[in-house]
């Protein structure tokens, strides 16, 4: 009697998720994740009965899943297959539902040849077991929000709970993450990595490698391209990093390519972005598909004209100057971090529009700004960085924290209203303009942007007149 009453909950649970996603479509809500919180409200097991395509990938990690996740899908795309993807990171129970409703029919058999889900690592432990997946990508592990991540040790023990639930599936991890790079060790493992980029790393307020986990030791690396992410050992127990069953030699900027060794020959891949962290995200990507079988020629061509999603990162020259939207995940000091010592290293003159508030609608929720205090704001303190405009509810937060970071107060425009802040931008003698926006406000960085963009082009136009 029980079977029959999970078995009439699943049915209910697939056709009513399948009936709301349909309406939704149909209204104009394709990005909405309401009918897979439906499917799961009705029969708590979903995600474990619905049925997968024949190749399900699943991409979790803190920092990259998104960039990740876009890019395997755009290739498995090319390659003509038909892909479901909740590709506006919708990674959690509902959006990994509604992903799937789109990849069955109603008699539940799989619909699209492959599924790219991105999870949540938070919410791991739940999830991918119930999807059983063939490959298992973890980009990464890095201290994040306070408010749900805690402690990255903390997100490392409930991955390998998740995947010790999953003995079939692939792992491919980042061989240079010593928070990552162990996971998976009953599995089949597929590591990647980066050679040293001879980026003499800055020094970073917050150290999550700074003890050996196995004797308690201070590790020691051979090189380090940034944060924690490099080639560690412990002088102590012998504790090191993993080989690198894919390695990326060297990255040419100027050609925009690199090179990676993998277990059979080394082949050359354009890139997807000029920064470091973008080519940790690209790595594993060419590692998945080198597994899948493909060629490295094919997955070269594949890559050609492949870029990150706009809503992560987008470069435009308007008027001879670089114009360039960038996210920095507010709550989340490591990635807030990578991304101003990517600024930091960039030698142009340029001026930064900065809006980094999670802002709530709910007025039972708090936001903690403790995280800024993790957040390596002196990267910032740079004779090429001519002027920080801040926007957003919490500007005089960052105001202060830039303020204890050294920053010259005459440096700072401070505005209440992100809306305002293009017009403060001195567009001469500047070469690049970086518009910091967080997750949730996509939007609001493309808004800043096209008015950024308007105003060069009007002064461009002045000059034409004069």
């Amino acid at each position: 009697m029980l079977k029959i009453w999970r078995w009439l909950r699943f049915w209910i649970a697939l056709w009513g998720g399948k009936f709301f996603l349909f309406w939704y479509c149909r209204t104009g809500h394709v990005r909405n994740d309401k009918p897979g919180m439906a499917a799961m409200r009705l029969y708590g097991d979903f995600l474990k009965y619905v049925a997968k395509p024949k190749c399900t990938i699943v991409v979790t990690g803190t920092n990259g899943k998104t960039t990740i996740s876009g890019l395997i899908a755009g290739l498995l795309s090319k390659q003509g297959m038909r892909v479901a993807f909740n590709d506006w990171g919708a990674n959690h129970h509902a959006g990994i539902a509604r992903c799937l409703l789109d990849a069955v029919s109603i008699w539940n058999r799989a619909t699209k040849d492959a599924a790219v889900i991105e999870v949540d690592e938070l919410i791991s432990l739940w999830d991918i077991p119930a999807l059983q997946p063939d490959y298992i990508l973890v980009s990464n592990l890095a201290r994040d929000s306070m408010l749900r991540n805690a402690h990255p040790s903390y997100i490392y023990d409930r991955l390998e709970r998740a995947i010790a639930a999953c003995p079939h599936s692939v792992v491919i991890v980042n061989a240079d993450d010593p928070l990552s790079c162990f996971l998976g060790r009953n599995n089949r493992r597929v590591t990647f990595g980066i050679a040293d980029q001879h980026t003499d790393p800055l020094p970073a307020r917050a150290d999550d490698f700074a003890v050996c986990p196995v004797c308690g030791g201070r590790p020691e690396y051979r090189y380090r391209n940034y944060r924690q992410i490099g080639d560690f050992y412990c002088p102590r127990c012998g504790l090191h990093a993993p080989e690198r069953d894919y390695l990326v030699t060297e990255i040419h900027r100027r050609n925009h390519c690199l090179t990676l060794q993998d277990p059979e020959q080394t082949h050359s891949y354009p890139m997807v972005s000029c920064s470091l962290h973008n080519a940790y995200n690209l790595a594993p990507v060419i590692a998945l598909f080198r597994e899948l079988g493909y060629a490295a020629a094919e997955i070269s061509r594949g890559l050609d004209g492949a870029h990150v999603l706009a809503s992560r990162e987008s470069w435009e020259t308007v008027g001879g100057i670089q114009l360039v939207t960038h996210i920095a995940k507010g709550q989340n000091p490591t990635a807030v971090s990578t991304v101003f010592e990517f600024l930091a290293k960039d030698t142009a003159k340029k001026e930064i529009i900065l809006i980094l508030d999670e802002v709530f609608d709910n007025p039972l929720k708090t936001e903690t700004v403790a995280w800024i205090y993790d957040t390596d704001y002196e990267f910032l303190n740079r004779s090429s960085i001519r002027k920080i405009i801040l926007g957003g509810a919490r500007y005089l937060d960052h105001r202060l924290r830039l303020l204890l970071a050294g920053i010259p107060a005459e440096k700072l425009v401070c505005l209440r209203e992100e809306g305002d802040t293009p017009a403060y931008v001195d567009l001469s003698g500047v070469e690049k303009i970086f518009i910091l926006h967080d997750v949730n406000a996509v939007s609001r960085g493309r808004m800043i942007r096209d008015a950024v963009k308007a105003r060069i082009l009007e002064k461009r136009g002045e000059l034409v007149e004069n």
